[in-house]
């Protein structure tokens, strides 16, 4: 994978403005720029483009928010042997992720199907643990180290500038890498110190110095410049007005003008004097129209709520008309259950007693049947009695 363009927009001290580093071609690409100039920043959004999901704000996606806040927009072209495209990242609101064909501008995918391409992107396969080698700040890797790690990767970071030395000399030929380092080094101790202050007395401090008395000189002038400027505008204008004072025909016109203008004026005093009555009397009507618009408002929501309570009325009166047909017709039903009561309750009664005439006949006639049976045993005994008697 290859990276040939890097734009930024929204992001740390670029605060509603964007950033664009364009045509990175093969080779060694060097970004050559002041402190505080945003190469740090581009770096650091490069790390969050391809290691930082668009879904979420850890520290590193924070970090990249200005100070006024927005969302930082980040957007890389790549080169892989597959094509052309284009990866953009949206945080925070409006988050989004995107990969765009450059060769035929489809959109190939977004959201979650755009973090799975990137994630194959910087996977390296057999080729190493990732296609890409990070060193930030002087040092290796992604994550923040401390001082211990640093100093344990001092060797690291060595042999990684050994690499890059390498790679510089085999474009170049030879040592001349160390030659331009070394000459770079003394020729930088001349100028500054160990710690980068300017040496006393040195060349760099003196351009330093009259760098800060030719800024001193350019403002001074400037503030001259701008006195002098005013003050030709002012004489120019005095000599154009003056020419034309002194002709009678201009004084003339100028007094036919003057007197034109007070007319004017005075009858534009006139005109303000009604126009403030005639504002009062509009601002009066106004606020008659408003407390009139007020009172139909409530006027049309108070007819609103007759209407509503009419509508609940007549459903109200339909119920109850239908809860007193139910009422009388439960009255009815009630009337006649207890008829029906009545008629049973009497029946029951004649049922007794006709069951209690049932059980005295029952009865005699069991009284009757013993009665007979007792006879016929007194005839018996009689009969065996006088037969005692005459044996």
């Amino acid at each position: 994978m290859k990276i040939s363009a890097l734009r930024l927009f929204n992001v740390k001290r670029f605060a509603n403005r964007g950033v664009a580093i364009d045509g990175i071609g093969d080779g060694v690409n060097v970004l050559c720029a002041a402190n505080e100039f945003g190469k740090s920043t581009s770096f650091e959004a490069l790390h969050a483009l391809f290691f930082q999901p668009h879904s979420g704000t850890p520290a590193d996606v924070q970090k990249l928010r200005p100070y006024s806040g927005g969302n930082p927009l980040l957007e890389a072209d790549i080169s892989t042997a597959e094509g052309r495209f284009r990866i953009t990242k949206q945080y925070y609101g409006g988050r989004s992720a995107r990969v765009t064909d450059l060769g035929t501008g489809r959109l190939l995918a977004q959201a979650d199907e755009a973090e799975n391409f990137i994630a194959r992107l910087i996977r390296g396969g057999t080729a190493g643990p990732a296609g890409l080698l990070w060193v930030r700040q002087g040092i290796t890797g992604i994550e923040k180290r401390t001082r211990s790690e640093e100093d344990g990767e001092k060797q690291v970071r060595q042999s990684l500038l050994e690499s890059v030395q390498g790679e510089v000399e085999a474009v170049t030929g030879g040592r001349r890498m160390a030659e331009i380092m070394s000459a770079a080094k003394d020729a930088l101790s001349e100028m500054v110190t160990s710690t980068g202050r300017p040496k006393s007395g040195g060349r760099y401090a003196a351009a330093i110095e009259e760098r800060e008395k030719l800024a001193a000189d350019e403002q001074r002038l400037l503030s001259e410049v701008t006195v002098l400027r005013e003050a030709l505008n002012k004489r120019m204008n005095a000599a154009k007005r003056l020419a034309e004072l002194d002709s009678a025909e201009d004084r003339a016109e100028r007094q036919k003008a003057v007197a034109k203008a007070q007319a004017g004026f005075d009858a534009a005093k006139a005109h303000s004097e009604k126009l403030k009555t005639a504002e009062a009397e509009l601002k009066l009507v106004r606020e008659r129209r408003n407390s009139a618009e007020r009172e139909l408002k409530t006027f049309l929501a108070a007819l609103e709520k007759a209407k509503a309570l009419q509508e609940r009325l007549v459903v109200d009166e339909a119920r109850r008309a239908d809860a007193l047909r139910k009422r009388h017709e439960a009255i009815e039903a009630i009337e006649k259950a207890r008829e029906d009561v009545d008629a049973a309750e009497t029946e029951e009664q004649q049922a007794r007693d006709q069951l209690a005439r049932l059980d005295v006949a029952l009865r005699a006639r069991e009284a009757a049947d013993r009665l007979t049976q007792l006879k016929e045993q007194l005839a018996q005994s009689e009969a065996v009695r006088q037969a005692l008697e005459e044996g």
